[in-house]
This record gives structure tokens, C-alpha cells and sequence, in this order.
């Protein structure tokens, strides 16, 4: 019996763990602020670009990239601080 049980906070454990390893950057970096708007975002940051960052690769786009707003989950944020979060650009956005 206790094998069992052994089995099953392993099985537990291993769900739990990949849901961490993707938190993104902004659960990794609470100073990282993500807005759903542009606006919200450049209002935050008006002297910085506000890019589109995928949260789920942390990777950023800029406007001019095929998936700024695109990706199926995303915020605005402004580059700097998604570059101090540890978020890097798309290939196509630099």
C-alpha cells in the first residue's frame, strides 16, 4: 500500500512542476506590469515602446510583427521592462 501512495504524490508532483517551469515572465518578475490594452501600457511607460509579449514563451513583438496581439496568450508591455524581466524579442521584431 504505501508504494501506492508514493506513486501518487510522484504523479502529483510531476503535474505541478511543468505548470511552473511555464509561469512566464511576469510571475517570475512581479515588477513586470501587463496591461490588455496598448494604451494602458503606454500610458504606464510613455517614453518606452509597448510590445506584445507572449506569455507563454517569453517572447516580445513589436507592432510591426505578424503576432503583436496575436498570440493566444499575451499582454502589453512596455520593452524595457519586459527585457529587465528576461523576455527576448521574436526574430522578426528586432
Amino acid at each position: 500500500m504505501k508504494p501506492f501512495v508514493t506513486r501518487i504524490a510522484l504523479g502529483a508532483s510531476l503535474l505541478v512542476l511543468p505548470a511552473l517551469a511555464y509561469a512566464g515572465v511576469a510571475a517570475a518578475n512581479p515588477s513586470l506590469h501587463e496591461y490588455k490594452t496598448s494604451s494602458g501600457a503606454q500610458r504606464h511607460c510613455p517614453n518606452d515602446t509597448v510590445v506584445w509579449l507572449n506569455t507563454d514563451t517569453n517572447v516580445y513583438h513589436a507592432k510591426s510583427d505578424r503576432y503583436y496581439h496575436k498570440t493566444k496568450n499575451g499582454a502589453f508591455v512596455c520593452e524595457k521592462e519586459a527585457i529587465k524581466a528576461g523576455a527576448r524579442p521574436s526574430a522578426t521584431s528586432q
